[in-house]
């Protein structure tokens, strides 16, 4: 199983913190490390930890010591970086992570207003089974998604304008940014939905049906990438050809696994999504 995954790449520097400050604090991190990140980055090392074949692209990275560190966390976690465009002539965007007690988190971005895109290669489109697309990727990534339709590969969509997403194709938004009402219509021009709550259930519109799936509790020790991982779920699910109910819970289940130990412990196994999934 390939699939593409399309978007935003950069390297994380992570903080765990006591609290998230508040303005005007001053505060110490209890741990700090540097991760993969970005939506693209976390579906794709999702996606090769359930053995799948992740070929991850998007984002432009520079060959620069930042550069260096997100390959080198992309290796370790099973991605194969060699898809990415990399030049020497521009610098790696990377975001601040800074997490607190119970998972929350705050995340400070760098760069993307001004981001390259890179195509996608023929090879590419040659092994793909599906196409996950981080919205983040604006006219890149909805130029990607045509190129999956003209091929009559499956589209996900990780957060996306409702304009880029065409009839059949699955969206996963998150009530942090969209809400039940903007579902609703999207579903109505023929859009698959999947909305997502946090620790809240989640409504999904499929093809006429609607479910409702509340994830399983865990004891989060950081949300980071919860949603990609949904998402990546997703698309998994999708090629696997399962039934929208097992897709959805499956996917729910491997966002809460994540929370469970972040990215640090590294991203939840199959067999660990199974084990939360049969738990329900």
């Amino acid at each position: 199983m390939s699939i593409i995954c399309y978007g935003s790449v950069n390297p994380d520097l992570v903080h765990r913190l006591d609290r998230l400050p508040a303005p005007g604090d001053d505060v110490r991190s209890r741990s700090w490390a540097w991760c993969y990140g970005g939506k693209a980055a976390n579906a794709a090392a999702a996606l090769a930890a359930w053995h799948a074949d992740p070929l991850l692209l998007g984002l432009v990275v520079g060959a620069d010591p930042l550069g260096e560190v997100l390959v080198g966390a992309l290796e370790a976690a099973g991605v194969d970086p060699g898809w990415l465009e990399r030049d020497p002539g521009t610098e790696t965007r990377h975001c601040v992570v800074l997490v607190a007690e119970g998972g929350q988190r705050t995340i400070v971005g760098t760069g993307y207003q001004d981001a390259r895109w890179q195509q996608v290669p023929a090879a590419a489109w040659h092994r793909a089974d599906a196409v996950l697309l981080d919205g983040l990727g604006g006219s890149a990534a909805e130029a990607v998604a045509e190129g999956a339709r003209e091929r009559g590969i499956p589209v996900v969509w990780l957060d996306a304008d409702p304009g880029a997403v065409a009839p059949g194709e699955l969206v996963a938004w998150s009530r942090h940014e969209h809400t039940i009402a903007e579902a609703e219509g999207l579903a109505e021009l023929g859009a698959r939905v999947l909305l997502t709550a946090g620790a809240d259930p989640v409504r999904v519109w499929w093809d006429g049906a609607r479910l409702e799936v509340t994830p399983p509790r865990v004891d989060a020790t950081d949300t980071t990438g919860s949603g990609d991982v949904v998402a990546a779920a997703c698309a998994h699910g999708i090629v696997l050809g399962w039934e929208p109910e097992r897709l959805v819970r499956w996917a729910v289940s491997a966002g809460a696994a994540l929370c469970v130990g972040g990215r640090e412990a590294g991203m939840p196994t199959a067999d660990e999504v199974e084990a939360l999934y049969g738990a329900r």
